[in-house]
């Protein structure tokens, strides 16, 4: 008792010593009063724009308070933490306590005890004032409080807390002690963080901690083991400090113990730290360890499974299942493989009543049925197991550092799994392969692996006590509690869901579209309660765009929204779009949207009303716009957009494919495409129909590149199969899958036209709804309506592509008035092939350019082959004035790969007869005769000045990344310190239309076009212009470029106006040049932002 006695004594001193700091004082000050404003905002204010995550998931709350408050407690941890000995000896009271009969441990942890007590009553302050207004949203999850307080506040405090006090005490520095311990705060928030799979997160801003309301947490283990690492760490450093002091100690016992004790504590934080690595890394090699085996047993006879017939029992830790299937013999053999989860155990295998020999290697199942099976045979096997998931076996085809990628949202860390089971409830989707399945998983070796059939399934569930199944199809429940579910399709794959659920249901042309929600989850229902029955009709509008925009029909009788768990995620695959978020009949969404502004559906119906200003809305119109947006979430291709700026004026914008995307519910559930050779076959056809080939992105404006132009480019330096494989390009394989199918099906179109093509492949998938389509078989049908040699194309599949390059010409529209007064329009666009190798491209033809209205005749999409070295004549009539033309060049090496062009000048003619053609010509530059144009593509007669040699941080700020690519995005607002090449369709370029941009200066960084002058005489001297945002935005901005020609001995200035200037050439002056030379400089002195450096031509006069 005298032991717990002195260090409350010590610890009482400090504590007051701390409240009377006016340090602490200011801070907790501080504290309070961000947090009470946070708050307020969060969950009062009307006028915030909320933050739907932490109010949806209740104890995210705590777990966001907390996170915020430990980043400033730690910092401020230190200042008080490391006045350990110096505040003692400024007070003149160590000799006091040096004196009085205190051991060095009562008097260290009294001291720490003192310092950690006032930090955690703070805690708990801002805990309790969250609390109150966490009240007013009438659910609080008051474990979370609890829970995070644990998880966060305590590990973080005694780690900081003890290791500035040991720094201090070894040390004996206060200011080196401040300047290490921040430097190692800002090391680990600012870079180290999440590196190391979030090892160094000593506050926890990396690591996974969401608690879900369904579930809880799904990684309690990480948790745990994470947070004693800096548990024991703290608490070894504290131990250190007791073995270190420089004080006699006032009884008999030796400093020796505490030395020990420090040490193993130590020790036992590096066990932690290295089971947290140790566990990751298992997981990477037991997936490794998965794919070999697979690998193994690829080519190993299978099954094609015409029916399935399970059962399944809810467990409070696992569940029990019998299946039996149908299948048929692909191959004659005595044994089978099929795959089923390794964590599942399999009890039995039998045929009819007799049992069956079989053979377990992990997830493999080997059935011998004792005699051999002729091709064709059928046979009936049914598998009786047990035990739960193990989802390490899932996504054995995505990389590893895509699995362990933080799933961040706002300051939120959601853990990621695949499945769920707990006492009450269970989430088994089709790629935990919960059920037996004929062939293997995932083999890197043999596309083969991949051969999904279509199946009919009838499928029972007996739940535990209260809970409810959901599948596919409709679910009936008997006397003893046993729901049954029989599909009205053929299916590929079956998913089980069981939980607390309740349905909400609404019939909207025969289909039943229903949300099931987790009990006292129903937060959206008030929301809509003056339009109920307006939602089939919007239901009805939003199912009728699907279908207009795809050409494909919603299939089935049902559609369901269903709510799983937060940390549920899923993954686009190389072989198709649709993701395990997405099933037949069902999309499975996190608990109420949390991770969804859209979904806080009772702040986005007053938003609804407050934004309509002046044009006042009822309440009825906000709901109905606030449920569209909801429903538009299903329809967009992207999901999130991520946004850097890694460098200055550099942007990069990526997105990641939408998980919620409908379209595998209109494709990928009603056809399957399959190949034994190319498992990208049904990926193929799907992007094909999305047309994913023709989208501009307009990414490319922040990123210098569009996607399909990277794609472009990494085309014609590997090969389609070796694009497939390269992880470094995942997020390009949409856009590379995309170009390749548009390249097989290019002839085709071009024989049928494009839209009677594309409609004669929607016919061909509905004579063939809910079967199986081999890949080869369906380019041979195409190709002999198109009379074209599809398949054969493929082959171009494992070659690399050379890209054509096209010089395109003005478009010419000149308005025809006949005799009688009629009137039409005849336009003319020429397009030459200058390159070796043949192509093609599609030409649109646009009738209002700003919102991209292509015309409803046919001939305004059109695809024409130009072959090597010609040129094409487009000459077509229209009744109608045309504004724009638009040329994708699809796969070629020009930049933008698609040109818009705006009509200027109308020509007028009379009495004149034309007819719609295409002409063949010869190879043509495109050029203007007398015309000697110098671009910044020009390597040879193209210089800019050495960057300037700046400091370690200003170049540190402005690194420039690593990128396979030459161009980057440029931002006006911020442009780069350095020339930084760029593409834009509204540059010059003969085949790539680039420029170089870089921020005005003082005149020191200069471009140089080198001009060749080819004779002795009069040249008009001219400079292509470029007008970006900044000029286009701010008419009342005024600037000028700054030229210096040089010729001869002479030295001229020039300038241009780029106010006055009209958009492309602008004359520079007029100029005697006798030398073979002349040099154009463009200096960075410009009042605008920026400087652009593109192109230069003279033009001799006559």
């Amino acid at each position: 008792m005298t032991f717990l006695s002195n260090i409350q004594s010590v610890a009482k001193y400090e504590s007051k010593l701390l409240i009377r700091s006016w340090f602490f004082r200011v801070f907790t000050v501080l504290a309070v009063a961000i947090i009470t404003f946070f708050n307020f905002m969060l969950f009062v204010s009307e006028d915030s724009g909320g933050i739907w995550i932490a109010t949806a998931i209740p104890s995210n709350i705590p777990y966001l308070i907390l996170l915020l408050l430990n980043t400033g407690q730690a910092v401020i941890a230190i200042f008080l933490a490391s006045d350990f000995l110096k505040r003692d000896k400024k007070l003149d009271t160590s000799e006091v306590f040096y004196v009085r009969p205190l051991s060095n441990a009562e008097y260290v942890i009294g001291k720490i005890w003192g310092n950690l007590r006032v930090f955690l009553l703070l805690n708990l302050i801002i805990m309790a004032i969250t609390a109150a207004f966490n009240l007013t949203l009438g659910e609080v999850d008051w474990v979370a409080y609890l829970l995070y307080f644990f998880l966060i506040s305590v590990p973080t405090l005694i780690f900081i807390i003890g290791l500035a006090i040991f720094l201090m005490l070894v040390l004996k520095n206060q200011a080196l002690t401040f300047v290490l311990l921040l430097g190692y705060i800002g090391l680990t928030v600012f870079y180290i963080e999440d590196k190391f799979y979030y090892l160094f997160d000593y506050m926890a801003y990396s690591l996974p901690l969401v608690k879900s309301s369904i579930v809880g947490f799904s990684n309690w283990e990480v948790i745990l083991n994470h947070r004693g690492i800096y548990l024991l760490a703290g608490l070894a450093f504290v131990f250190f400090t007791i073995s270190l002091f420089r004080r006699l100690p006032n009884s008999s016992r030796s400093n020796y113990p505490w030395l020990v004790l420090s040490f193993c504590t130590l020790m036992l934080a590096f066990v932690c730290g290295y089971w947290h690595i140790h566990s990751i890394l298992y997981q990477s090699d037991i997936r490794a360890t998965y794919t070999k085996i697979n690998n193994q047993y690829v080519s190993t006879p299978k099954m094609f499974i015409h029916e399935y017939d399970l059962s399944v029992e809810q467990h409070s830790d696992d569940f029990l299942s019998e299946v039996t299937v149908k299948g048929v013999a692909l191959d004659s053999s005595a044994v089978f493989t099929f795959c089923l989860n390794p964590g599942l155990t399999v009890h039995s295998v039998r045929s009819g009543e007799q049992p069956l020999n079989f053979k377990r290697d992990k997830q493999i199942v080997l059935v011998d049925f004792g005699t051999n099976l002729a091709k064709g045979d059928t046979v009936y096997v049914t598998f009786r197991y047990d035990g739960q998931i193990d989802n390490s076996f899932c996504y054995l085809d995505i990389p590893p550092e895509v699995l362990q990628a933080s799933n961040k949202k706002f300051l939120f860390n959601i853990d990621k799994q695949y499945s769920f089971q707990t006492k009450d409830y269970l989430m088994l989707t089709p790629e935990t392969y919960w059920y037996p399945r004929a062939g293997t998983s995932y083999s890197d070796k043999n596309p083969d692996w991949q051969q999904t059939y279509f199946s009919n399934y009838r499928l029972k569930v007996k739940p535990l006590p209260g809970l409810v199944p959901i599948s596919q199809g409709e679910g009936k429940c008997d006397e003893e509690g046993v729901y049954s579910f029989k599909g009205d399709f053929p299916s590929q794959t079956l998913s089980l869901l069981i939980g607390d659920y309740q349905q909400k249901s609404v019939y909207a042309d025969s289909i039943l579209y229903s949300v099931w929600h987790l009990k006292d989850h129903d937060y959206f229902t008030a929301s809509f309660d003056s339009i109920h029955d307006t939602i089939p009709w919007l239901i009805r509008n939003v199912k009728d765009q699907l279908a207009r925009q795809y050409k494909l029909d919603y299939p089935f009788k049902r559609f369901s929204i269903i709510e799983v768990p937060v940390q549920f995620a899923s993954y686009e695959r190389a072989w198709s779009q649709a993701q395990e978020t997405v099933q037949p009949e069902m999309v499975l969404f996190p608990e109420k949207g949390a991770i969804f502004w859209e979904l806080d559906v009772k702040r986005q119906v007053k938003n609804q009303i407050r934004w309509s200003g002046e044009n006042e809305i009822t309440v009825q119109e906000a709901q109905m716009r606030t449920f569209s947006n909801f429903a538009w979430m299903f329809m967009r291709t992207e999901g999130d957009y991520n946004f850097s700026t890694g460098s200055r004026g550099r942007g990069n914008l990526s997105s990641v494919a939408n998980p919620y995307f409908l379209f595998p519910q209109i494709y990928n559930f009603r056809y399957n495409i399959y190949s034994s050779e190319w498992p990208v076959a049904n990926r193929a056809i799907e992007l094909y129909l999305q047309k994913k080939s023709e989208n501009e992105g307009w990414e490319r404006q922040i990123n210098g590149l569009s996607n399909n132009e990277k794609a472009n480019l990494l085309l014609e330096k590997h090969t389609f199969k070796e694009l497939l494989a390269d992880v470094e390009q995942r997020n390009l394989q949409n856009n590379i899958v995309g170009l390749e199918a548009s390249r097989i099906f290019a002839r085709s179109e071009i024989n049928m036209g494009v839209d009677a093509f594309r409609d004669s492949l929607y016919a061909m998938l509905k004579r063939n709804t809910f079967l199986n389509i081999k890949f080869e078989n369906m380019l041979d049908t195409l190709g002999q309506m198109s009379r074209t040699d599809i398949y054969s194309s493929l082959k171009e599949w494992e070659q690399l592509t050379p890209l054509p390059f096209y010089s395109i010409g003005e478009p010419e529209l000149t308005k025809v008035v006949n005799k009688g007064g009629e009137e039409f329009f005849v336009l003319k666009v020429l397009v030459s092939n200058n390159s070796d190798y043949d192509g093609i491209i599609q030409m649109n033809v646009l009738q209002n350019g700003w919102w991209y209205q292509p015309l409803e005749d046919p001939r305004a999409r059109k695809k024409v082959e130009i072959a090597a070295h010609t040129t094409k004549e487009f000459v077509s009539v229209w009744e109608e004035q045309i504004r724009e033309v638009e040329v994708n060049t699809m796969i070629s090496g020009n930049l933008p790969y698609m040109i818009r062009q705006s009509i200027g000048n109308v020509k007028q003619e009379r009495n004149k007869i034309v007819k719609d053609s295409i002409y063949t010509l010869p190879e043509s530059s495109l050029e203007m005769p007398g015309e000697i144009i110098v671009d910044n593509e020009d390597s040879t007669l193209f210089v800019l000045s050495t960057p300037p040699v700046v400091g370690l941080l200003p170049k540190w700020l402005d690194e420039v990344e690593e990128t396979p690519f030459k161009y980057s995005g440029i931002s006006w607002w911020r442009p780069p310190l350095q020339w930084t090449a760029t593409t834009n369709d509204r540059y010059y370029g003969k085949y790539i239309r680039s420029a170089f941009v870089i921020k005005s200066g003082d005149g020191s960084q200069t471009a140089t076009w080198k001009v060749p002058v080819p004779e002795v005489g009069q040249y008009d001297l001219y400079y292509h212009v470029f007008k970006d945002d900044e000029l286009r935005w701010n008419n009342n901005l005024q600037g000028e470029y700054h030229f210096k020609v040089k010729y001869g001995s002479e030295v001229e200035d020039a300038y241009v106006n780029l106010r006055k200037a009209n958009e492309g050439w602008e004359q520079l002056g007029s100029y005697y040049f006798d030398s073979d030379t002349i040099r154009v400089v463009l200096t960075d002195e410009c009042k605008l932002r920026s400087v652009t450096a593109d192109a230069v031509k003279i033009v001799k006069r006559y």
